[in-house]
């Protein structure tokens, strides 16, 4: 870590946490951020899908169908053609009624294979009847064949055809051979298909591992999906190409379903999709497939989440399950919010009385809410966002512990609002001042922060903080949040916990400390109240922030907080606040060692911190740190050259330092010419030239600045440089 020159001072290292290093506060700018995409290793073309086992299936039997049907094709023109046409005298009348009987019985099965595929498709509708009269018509197929291959192979060993060697008819052998050599041959092909068929489906259950590996098995609705899939590819290819059935996939057979079938086949497509979605090997793939379809298919997912009949509550699951992962994506979620009331039906989901609707639609809002066009449609739909705020609640409408998908509905609901909250613009200015109007807001959010139960501590705690945090960015809201009996209180014990309180352990326990600290120092940012309630919160007193200084953890937030008590308390604060001088050594010392934020912050605290300092409080405090009055000048002065422009990651360095200048020069006359031999004049008229306006404010939503300082950084030079014109 960079050091500041010391100037033959020792130096004090403190050893910073990283969650402390990089997060994004309203203290700084926040440029937007590019989040990339990362590919999850499930997103693998290469993977084959699982129902290209049904449609190779599929296609094999289409060949052997085919083949099947023109055989019989060819044996009946040979029948009527040759057989009937001219030898119909000469036949023998056992040759005529088997001819007759094997046409008859082979029309039968061509209609009765045709039916079968009717019925096995229609079985999503009428499970019963369809695979019933499926059954018959399979069965009256087999008996069909067997019948046919019996009564030519026997026709074909016997060769009694009635013919006489010296009658000139004697080709009429020849083509019953044919005949009945392809009568045969059809037959066998047919029953070898049919034993193909029942080795794949029936013995190994193919439909069956299928459904398994999309995650369609377990229900009734998913086998009858795949098994409709199956009979479709095999019907495309039998009608068609046999190639036709091959290029199927799941997806896109759901995607014809749910944007031109029946209200029923709607219901199987969103099904299907939502299947697909939840595996952890195909929802990449299938999200993706899902996203290059036309936009009408997103449509009908979306307003299938407003459907309101009891019985198709799986449907609405279905489709809020995919919405929701579809909404992970930034490009499709874009699309899916243009679509005419896609809010509103959103918004339906957590009307339902069914929790996991609920958590779904919650889950989807808080995908939502990470673009900022989306907060902004989310704030103007009507009633939503008391509904959202009411899901915030821990209670639940007064249950007496709350159950694991509450808990879950909570976190989500918090998670949405802390987006909503977070907005930047003018969006976020009237989104965080319509949810502080929402009387239950802050009350449910201290009812979160007031659970001592270690789960909902870690999983809630931040997000209710961080949800106060954004709020208190507006000066109205943070008045209301501080006139909320119990919520400063709530975070002072967060932030400061006991030494008996056990607030979880590792990283997530300091993240959340660390919260509670900014939470705090922005509720006293130009509050008298809120830093009167901080104070008394402390226990009458800020010797428990001066002590957390010396906290690694939290020391960042301490100073901001201290600081701002300093700045802002009222005159009947001012006596606890004169405990602030025994942080003096510790600031003095930690200014001339330390780098960015700490340093930052140290600045301003120890610019207030003097007003509560007599001059022989100040000589006493640089000796205890033993720190020369000429190095702190040097450091003063090197810390102005260093920043000649403004930083983003600490906008306020060059303010803070100026202040404290002035500070020094008002409480001992003695700084007016140490500062002048410095040549710190020189500095001063040089950073004049270069002040911008994010200098001038308190606080930051991402690049918009709130709180504009009163005092600005020219008046602070201009008083620095009378200071130092004084004899």
């Amino acid at each position: 870590m960079e050091r500041h020159a010391s100037f033959a001072v020792p130096r004090v290292c403190i050893d910073i946490p990283d969650q402390l290093q990089l997060p994004a506060t309203p203290f700084e700018p926040q440029k937007a951020m590019m989040t990339p995409r990362v590919r999850s290793g499930a997103d693998d073309p290469d993977v084959v899908p699982p129902e290209h086992q049904l449609t190779v299936l599929a296609m094999q039997l289409a060949v052997l169908e085919k083949a099947v049907s023109r055989l019989g094709t060819l044996a009946f023109i040979w029948a009527t053609v040759v057989l009937l046409g001219g030898f119909a005298i000469t036949l023998s009348c056992t040759d005529f009624w088997c001819i007759t009987l094997l046409l008859l019985t082979e029309g039968a099965r061509i209609q009765g294979r045709s039916h079968e595929v009717v019925w096995q498709q229609r079985a999503t509708c009428l499970l019963t009847i369809s695979l019933a009269v499926g059954h018959v018509l399979f069965q009256l197929q087999l008996l069909s064949a067997s019948v046919c291959a019996t009564v030519s192979l026997v026709r074909l060993v016997t060769q009694r055809y009635g013919v006489d060697a010296a009658n000139p008819w004697t080709n009429r052998r020849a083509a019953l051979d044919i005949f009945y050599g392809l009568a045969l041959v059809e037959s066998l092909l047919f029953l070898v298909e049919k034993a193909l068929w029942q080795w794949r489906v029936g013995h190994h259950r193919l439909l069956e591992r299928v459904a398994k590996e999309c995650h369609l098995a377990g229900t009734e609705r998913g086998i009858l999906a795949i098994r409709r899939f199956f009979y479709d590819s095999y019907s495309r290819g039998l009608k068609g190409s046999i190639f036709d059935g091959l290029h199927m996939n799941l997806v896109s057979y759901a995607d014809d379903m749910l944007t031109a079938g029946s209200h029923d086949e709607q219901s199987l497509g969103a099904s299907i999709l939502a299947a697909l979605a939840e595996s952890d090997r195909f929802a990449d793939s299938t999200l993706r497939k899902i996203g290059m379809m036309s936009a009408s298919t997103i449509e009908r997912l979306i307003h299938m989440l407003s459907w309101k009949n009891t019985s198709e509550i799986g449907v609405r699951r279905s489709a809020a399950v995919v919405v929701s992962m579809l909404t992970g994506r930034k490009i499709i979620a874009v699309r899916l919010t243009g679509i005419p009331e896609a809010t509103e039906c959103v918004a339906s989901l957590l009307y339902a009385d069914l929790e996991e609707l609920n958590l779904l639609g919650l889950t989807i809002l808080s995908k939502l809410a990470n673009d900022h066009d989306n907060c902004d449609k989310i704030g103007k739909t009507r009633s939503l966002l008391d509904k959202i705020i009411s899901y915030c609640s821990i209670a639940g409408g007064g249950q007496a512990a709350p159950t694991g998908m509450r808990l879950k509905a909570v976190k989500k609901a918090l998670l949405v609002v802390k987006r909503l909250a977070g907005t930047t613009g003018a969006t976020g200015k009237l989104l965080r001042r319509e949810l502080s109007d929402i009387v239950f807001t802050v009350s449910n959010v201290r009812e979160v922060l007031q659970q001592r139960e270690g789960e909902i501590q870690s999983e809630l705690h931040q997000l209710a903080i961080e949800i106060l945090t954004s709020l208190a960015i507006d000066k109205e809201a943070r008045e209301k949040i501080g006139g909320t009996g119990g919520v400063v209180r709530e975070l002072v014990a967060i932030f400061l916990p006991g030494k008996d309180e056990v607030r979880g352990n590792g990283r997530q326990s300091n993240a959340i400390r660390n919260e509670a600290g900014k939470a705090l120092a922005m509720l006293a940012l130009e509050s008298r109240g809120n830093c009167g309630a901080i104070i008394m919160a402390c226990g009458g007193g800020v010797e428990r922030l001066v002590e957390a200084l010396s906290d690694p953890i939290i020391i960042i937030g301490a100073a901001r907080i201290l600081r701002n008590l300093c700045t802002y308390v009222g005159d009947e604060c001012q006596h606890p606040l004169r405990g602030v001088a025994a942080s003096a050594t510790k600031v003095l010392s930690t200014i001339m060692v330390e780098k960015t934020k700490i340093l930052n912050i140290f600045l301003g605290l120890a610019a207030q911190m003097l007003r509560f300092m007599e001059p022989g409080d100040l000589r006493a405090s640089l000796a205890t740190a033993r720190v020369t009055e000429t190095a702190l000048a040097r450091t003063l002065l090197q810390i102005l050259r260093e920043y000649s422009v403004p930083c983003m990651a600490v906008p306020r360095i060059r303010r803070y330092t100026i202040e404290l200048v002035v500070a020094m020069m008002r409480l001992d006359t003695r700084y007016m010419a140490l500062f002048v031999e410095s040549g710190m004049e020189g500095d001063l008229k040089r950073i004049a030239d270069t002040t911008p306006e994010i200098e001038c404010f308190n606080a930051f939503s991402g690049s918009v600045g709130h709180s504009r300082r009163t005092v600005s950084v020219c008046s602070l030079i201009k008083s620095a440089m009378e200071l130092m014109k004084q004899p």
